[in-house]
């Protein structure tokens, strides 16, 4: 009886995860005026990543490889970046209600 509940569980999870996938998509297809703000939104972020990842170190350590110590490296960096970006806006749109 629990293998059974486990195994609807586990298929509708897998639906439910395909359907999250799929439905963006095709909203993004079917207007694609409106998916310009996202998808230029989602190349700022790789440019962001790839920036990271091209000033990152890749030195090895004891139980990681030289390419996933430049991916970890990356992850920090584009994480400090980004964080570091949110606290400017902050205090720019602060800084603007002040003034109007």
């Amino acid at each position: 009886m629990i293998d059974i509940s486990m195994y609807v569980a586990y298929g509708l999870l897998a639906l439910a995860a395909v359907l999250a996938i799929i439905f963006p998509i095709v909203h993004f297809i079917k207007d694609i005026r409106k998916a310009k703000g996202p998808l230029i939104g989602l190349a700022i972020l790789a440019g962001v990543i790839l920036i990271a990842f091209l000033i990152s170190a890749g030195e090895p350590h004891e139980d990681v490889t030289a390419a996933a110590s430049r991916w970890i490296s990356a992850g920090i960096t584009s994480v400090f970046f980004l964080a570091g970006l949110a606290i400017i806006a902050a205090i720019f749109s602060e800084v603007v209600k002040l003034f109007k």
